[in-house]
């Protein structure tokens, strides 16, 4: 990976400053600083592309949703992009910082969250479908050699996967815009509450209640009263057939992300514990398919 130096110096706007570089703690699939250029007063974040993330990001894509959520002021500008030298630049959020646990617990953060996901949803097609269901099977096909870091009812989990797979594209797959991922310091907020959403990497066409599934799951309303209460929030009523579809895509997004954090473990340079994140999400994957609500979801959705 390009050190943060040399990465400065492809940048055009960057020339003839003199800039300070100061490491940001949190990501887990890239390498990120914040620049600062202390005599003009500016403050930029710059975004090292993780070794290997090539393999499950689409850049192009992911520049078109950021572009676009940048100009709905869900996201921040993005200001340089080089897919070649995996060096991206983008306005720094003055005043906003990532929301943890805790925040999302507060009513007003997560339905700024919501109302950005319905914004989002309801106008943003970007030509590329990945479907949750899709980057399950993208990943169990990634992980497949890599059974010494599997769980040993991989097998079980994914038999479960595949009966709420099967239930859901029996129902109908309605595709949208969707952000795609949900990991907690990627929701940004201000001291008035105000959402904006950053690392629009994974994003692609898809359910757009996989995108509330997956909040689910962060947020820890993952189980069927907090899938409801975050629907409330997203549409203003919980119907019970988008209950069933939230709960079981809760379930298929900790399996998905619970075998991308195998992958990692195996691939990644980037300093992070990817094979205990494995298994925390593999843990809540398998007590959610084993819940009497997973057969009430199958039934429903």
């Amino acid at each position: 990976m390009m050190d943060i130096d040399s990465a400065i110096a492809t940048v055009p706007a960057f020339a003839g400053r003199e800039l300070k570089a100061f490491r940001i703690n949190g990501g887990i699939t890239n390498i990120n600083w914040r620049v600062v250029d202390e005599a003009a007063g500016e403050t930029f974040f710059v975004k090292l592309h993780g070794a290997g993330t090539e393999q499950f990001i689409d850049r192009r894509t992911a520049l078109v949703a950021a572009e676009i959520a940048a100009e709905r002021g869900v996201g921040p500008q993005v200001l340089h992009y080089d897919e070649g030298t995996g060096v991206e630049v983008h306005e720094f959020l003055t005043g906003f910082r990532s929301c943890g646990i805790d925040d999302v617990q507060d009513d007003r953060v997560r339905e700024g969250i919501m109302r950005a996901y319905k914004g989002v949803h309801d106008s943003l097609r970007l030509g590329k479908a990945n479907t949750g269901l899709d980057q399950l099977d993208d990943f169990v096909a990634k992980t497949s050699d890599l059974s010494g870091r599997t769980p040993r009812d991989l097998d079980q989990l994914r038999w479960n996967a595949g009966r709420a797979g099967a239930a859901i594209r029996a129902s109908g797959i309605d595709l949208v815009g969707c952000y795609n991922d949900s990991y907690i310091s990627n929701y940004m907020r201000n001291a008035a509450g105000e959402i904006r959403i950053i690392d629009w990497e994974y994003a692609a066409d898809n359910d757009a209640y996989w995108d509330i599934g997956m909040f689910g799951v962060e947020s820890f309303f993952d189980d069927r009263r907090g899938v409801a209460a975050l629907l409330e929030m997203y549409e203003g009523r919980a119907h019970e057939d988008k209950v069933a579809r939230g709960y079981l895509y809760v379930g298929l997004a900790m399996l998905r992300w619970g075998l991308w954090a195998v992958y990692q473990s195996a691939h990644s340079d980037v300093p992070f514990d990817f094979a205990k994140y494995s298994r925390l999400l593999l843990l809540r994957a398998r007590r959610q398919m084993l819940s009497a609500d997973w057969d009430w979801a199958l039934s429903r959705v």
